[in-house]
C-alpha cells in the first residue's frame, strides 16, 4: 500500500526518520506530506507509534484536473470497491489552492457524486445506506490544479492521545512537543525541566518517550472499523507495543507552572498517560526558581507569547529575567518556542539555531541554546 504520513510544516525530517525506524519504505517527502509503502502491519504501527505525523493516509491516486467532468471521470476510475463495500460511509472533505476548480462543497460534491456512480454500477444497486461501522474519509487535496485523493487512516488526528480531556486555553499539540524534545536530544541522564508547563504536555510527551510507550495506545483509530484489516493483527501490534514498555525506568522530569489549577490538569492528564509516577508537578512562580541549582539539564519549554496587547510588558519582562537566570545554570541547554522574533534580543544572548515551526497556526520560531 501507499500512504501518506502528514505532519506540521518543519517536521517532516522527523517524520520520515519516525517512519524509517519502524522499518517502512520511504518514497518521497514533500512540504507537510511523507509518502511511504506498508503493508497492513505497517499501516497498523505507523498510526500507533508515530509522535510526530498529524494523520495518516491512503493513498488512492492523483490526477490533474481543471474542469469538474475531467474530477469526476478521474475518481471514477479508482477501484472504490476494492476497499469499501456496499453498506460502508465515505463522507468527502476537500481543500483546494491556486487552482481552477476552487469551490471545495463543489469539488466534495462532485468526488462524492464519482464514487457513489462507481459503487452503484459495481455493486449493482441504486441504494447506499451508509450504515455500517466502517469509516472511509476520503480526503482531496487540490493544489495548482493536481488533485491528490486519499482514505484517512487515523480518525481524529494523531496529537489527540487520549490522555488531555481538559487542557487549558492555549495547549501545544502532543505532535509538537514529542518534536521539540526529539530536537533537543534529550538525554535520559539529564534532568528535564519544563518551567511553563500549562496542561503538562511537554514532560507527559518525554515522560512517554522515557517508558518507550506507543503514542497511540489510549486511542481507537479509523483503520480498526475496517474488515479487511485483520483484528488479530491488530491485537498481536498492540500487545507487543505494550510488552516493550519500560516498567522500571526513573528519569527525571520536572513541571512547573504558576496556576495551580493548570497544575492539577497536568497531573490528572500524566495519570491518564500512565506516566504521573516519573513526572515531579510543582505549583510555583518561575521568578521564583532558584536556577543556580540546576545543573547539566535540559529545558524544553513552550512560554507564554504575549500576542494579546495587554500581555506583551509582562512576556518581554519575563524573557529578559529567563535569560539573567539561565546564564547561572552549569552545563544546561534551553529549547523553547515563541512568535516573537526579537527572543534573542530580550534574553540577551544571540540562539545556537532557530528552526520556523508552525503551533497551531502561529508561526513560530524554536530557539536552541546548547
Amino acid at each position: 500500500m501507499e500512504l501518506i504520513a502528514t505532519c506540521t510544516f518543519g517536521l517532516e525530517k522527523l517524520v520520515r526518520n519516525e517512519l524509517k525506524n519502524l522499518g517502512l519504505w520511504i518514497a518521497s517527502v514533500e512540504d507537510g506530506k511523507i509518502t511511504f509503502e506498508a503493508d497492513e502491519e505497517g499501516l497498523i504501527k505507523a498510526n500507533l507509534c508515530s509522535r510526530m505525523a498529524s494523520r495518516i493516509q491512503l493513498k488512492v491516486g492523483e490526477f490533474d484536473a481543471t474542469t469538474f467532468d475531467q474530477l469526476f471521470d478521474a475518481v471514477s476510475e479508482f477501484k472504490w470497491e476494492n476497499c469499501i463495500e456496499v453498506s460502508d460511509r465515505f463522507p468527502v472533505q476537500a481543500t483546494s489552492a491556486k487552482s481552477l476548480l476552487h469551490s471545495e462543497p463543489a469539488i466534495q460534491s462532485i468526488v462524492k457524486k464519482a464514487v457513489v456512480k462507481r459503487l452503484q454500477r459495481v455493486y449493482a444497486t441504486d441504494v447506499l445506506p451508509e450504515n455500517s461501522d466502517a469509516l472511509y474519509q476520503i480526503t482531496v487535496k487540490c493544489i495548482k490544479d493536481h488533485f491528490t485523493v486519499s482514505i484517512d487512516t487515523s480518525g481524529e488526528a494523531l496529537h489527540k492521545r487520549g490522555y488531555r480531556s481538559i487542557a487549558n486555553a492555549a495547549p501545544m499539540k502532543e505532535t509538537l512537543a514529542a518534536a521539540m524534545i526529539n530536537l533537543s536530544d534529550w538525554d535520559q541522564a539529564r534532568t528535564l525541566i519544563d518551567p511553563f508547563c500549562g496542561s503538562g504536555t511537554i514532560p507527559i510527551e518525554a515522560a512517554l518517550i522515557a517508558k518507550k510507550m506507543a503514542a497511540g495506545l489510549n486511542r481507537e483509530f479509523a483503520f480498526e472499523t475496517w474488515p479487511w484489516i485483520p483484528q488479530d493483527k491488530i491485537k498481536q501490534v498492540r500487545d507487543e507495543l505494550r510488552a516493550a514498555q519500560l516498567a522500571d525506568v526513573m528519569p527525571k522530569i520536572f513541571a512547573f507552572d504558576i496556576n495551580p489549577d493548570t497544575i492539577e490538569i497536568a497531573k490528572e492528564n500524566a495519570r491518564k498517560a500512565g506516566v504521573d509516577d516519573i513526572i515531579v508537578f510543582k505549583c510555583v512562580d518561575f521568578n521564583n526558581l532558584d536556577f543556580r541549582n540546576f545543573k547539566n539539564c535540559t529545558f524544553v519549554t513552550n512560554p507564554p507569547y504575549g500576542e494579546r496587547l495587554e500581555e506583551e510588558a509582562y512576556v518581554t519582562k519575563m524573557y529578559q529575567t529567563l535569560g539573567e537566570k539561565f546564564r547561572q545554570t552549569k552545563d544546561c541547554s534551553l529549547f523553547l518556542i515563541t512568535s516573537r522574533q526579537d527572543f534573542p534580543r530580550l534574553f540577551g544572548r544571540l540562539e545556537d539555531k532557530n528552526r520556523k515551526l508552525f503551533n497551531g497556526n502561529l508561526k513560530c520560531y524554536l530557539y536552541e541554546y546548547r
